[in-house]
Formats: structure tokens, sequence, C-alpha cells
């Protein structure tokens, strides 16, 4: 069986602290979801997710996914998309799920750009895992 502990990315700007305080142990989890959303043009991977996958792995050497994620499109969305990618594999994640739906902002895919970053994206992670 397979147990999915998630936490929000690190935020100090909107007071969400790191996990270690709700850490419930590894005979708990399985592996660690991060949720994060590219809320800015200006966030980049590293900066949005990297402080809290160095947390987590004070924590756990457990895999980690990118549990919910988006970009809004006035964000320069495709660019994210690529960023997100390139992120993931970067830090050796197991991947990311897109919230791919209207909720605060609309976080949906839009656009050929982005259909297609996403795509190329997908193709490239897909040839390149093991």
């Amino acid at each position: 069986m397979t147990w999915l502990w998630t936490v929000n990315v690190i935020h100090r700007n909107r007071h969400i602290p790191g996990p270690s305080p709700w850490w419930p142990g590894n005979s708990y989890v399985t592996w660690v979801g991060i949720d994060g959303y590219y809320y800015s043009a200006s966030w980049r991977f590293a900066s949005l997710f990297g402080p809290t996958i160095l947390a987590v792995r004070k924590l756990t050497k457990d895999p980690i996914l990118i549990a919910e994620t988006g970009a809004a499109p006035a964000t320069g969305q495709p660019a994210k998309i690529t960023d997100l990618f390139a992120g993931v594999r970067l830090y050796g994640l197991l991947g990311f799920v897109w919230f791919n739906s209207v909720h605060i902002k609309d976080w949906r895919l839009t656009g050929p750009a982005a259909l297609a970053a996403f795509r190329k994206g997908a193709t490239a992670y897909r040839s390149s895992a093991p």
C-alpha cells in the first residue's frame, strides 16, 4: 500500500511554514506530495518548490511527487510548463499532477502554445524515464 503525505510549498509571504511540525513519520508515509502553483510570471521551479523539497529531504528520502500544480495563462503558461518538467527531472521527482480546473484562477491548459509545451515536456520526460 502507498501512503501519500502532502504539504503546501513553503511560502513566507503567505505564512506557509515548513512541513516538519506535521511529519507523521516514516511508518505512515511512502511518497511525499507537494502542492504549489505558479502565481507570478517571475516564479521558477527552484524558488517555488526547491525550499520545500529541501525541507522534505531533511525528513525522509521517500519519493516526491508534485501532487497539485498549475500556472495561470497570465504567468506565461508555456514557459512555466517547460520549467515544471525541467524541475521535476532536475530534482529527480516522480512527476506532477496538473490542476486543470478553474478555482481562484483559471489553471486549465489554454491555447496551442501551452498544449504544445505540455506535449513536448511529456514526450521528453517519458523518453528519459528509466
